[in-house]
């Protein structure tokens, strides 16, 4: 209470009212965090509270246009992403939000192929986590944690990267640089890390029966403990990867026998199998839309349109396609828009057209 201290000078005054203030900006901040994958309005509005309130606190400001990008990558508003996290090493010195800034500059560079700005910011990222392991000792925990998330997030964007132009070894090699027990500390990022094991290429050892497997409980981790966190963002991210699995006829009827409690829960409406696939499609859609991921929304679409595709009705897989190009933002990410026109391009073949 800075009424008990009636003798301090005005300068002691403000160095006293600096603290609570940096105490309010981190909590924001953090509270900002806390919501990235359950809800964006919220991400949103604790961020810009934090960036109001810390005019004279550099390292909450860069903090708090991290959320706030992190915000624009969702929404696919990728040049005012660009823009703030620019800002970010001009205003602060602080190494862990300078790294932060930097992935989330690979992650917009590989959104957008564009592959030699994606190796300038890795470099960045690079040098930034050298001079952070050169002091790591004395990072307090709020920092740590920051660390934590900028070297989990370092190394999914690394190996999606990867993953997406071929480089299949060395996008395996990239997660392997997590330390699956302490990521748990990070429910958020820990999720993160399930799905990416789940969604396939990652796990090579064993037969296909056996990787299958492996790749079914990763998703159903990451499916049951988004659900007890309520991450719909994740939950969504999970069944649409169990939704791939499941296409296959093969795999889907492996998968069912030998997990049915499993099977039970994630069908509770006792969908046919034909059916599952498409019917777990359109759940991870909804979720989507709710949670407003724009390049989510585009990807599940083609994915619904791949179930269709595979019980052979092309019409239903045009219309998906359709809908997955009609909002023109995604032609940011022209990957994506690759894709989705190859699948168009492969229904209107199988239509004769």
């Amino acid at each position: 209470d800075l009424h008990s201290f009636p003798t301090r000078r005005s300068s002691d005054l403000s160095l006293a009212c600096s603290q609570p203030d940096k105490q309010d900006v981190d909590r924001l901040n953090s509270l900002s965090y806390a919501y990235h994958y359950r809800d964006l309005d919220s991400t949103e509005h604790y961020a810009q509270q934090a960036y109001d309130r810390s005019v004279h606190y550099d390292k909450g400001r860069a903090e708090a246009l991290n959320h706030l990008a992190f915000v624009n990558i969702v929404r696919m508003q990728y040049d005012e992403a660009e823009k703030r996290l620019s800002n970010i090493p001009e205003i602060t010195d602080n190494q862990a939000q300078r790294l932060v800034s930097y992935v989330q500059q690979m992650r917009l560079c590989q959104r957008r192929s564009n592959n030699r700005a994606f190796y300038e910011y890795r470099e960045l990222a690079d040098g930034a986590l050298r001079r952070i392991n050169e002091e790591r000792d004395l990072l307090s925990e709020r920092d740590l944690g920051v660390l934590r998330y900028a070297e989990t997030e370092y190394a999914i964007v690394n190996s999606t990267y990867y993953y997406y132009v071929g480089l299949e070894r060395q996008s395996i090699q990239a997660l392997e640089q997590i330390d699956p027990n302490e990521i748990q500390r990070d429910t958020a990022q820990y999720l993160n890390y399930l799905y990416n094991i789940g969604a396939g290429g990652i796990i090579t050892e064993g037969t296909q029966k056996d990787i299958n497997q492996q790749e079914f409980d990763a998703l159903m981790r990451c499916f049951l403990t988004a659900r007890r966190a309520d991450m719909p963002y994740f939950a969504a991210q999970a069944l649409e990867a169990l939704s791939e699995h499941l296409m296959d006829e093969d795999y889907r009827r492996q998968l069912i026998a030998d997990n049915l409690p499993a099977m039970k829960f994630i069908n509770p409406e006792g969908v046919e199998e034909e059916m599952l696939s498409g019917w777990l499609a359109e759940s991870a859609l909804s979720l989507f839309m709710e949670y407003g991921d724009v390049y989510q929304i585009a990807g599940a679409y083609r994915t619904l349109a791949s179930c269709f595709r595979q019980i052979g009705d092309y019409p239903s897989t045009l219309f998906n396609l359709e809908q997955a190009l009609s909002d023109t933002i995604i032609n940011q990410a022209p990957d994506l828009v690759a894709s989705i026109r190859e699948q168009l391009s492969d229904a209107y073949s199988a239509m004769d057209d």
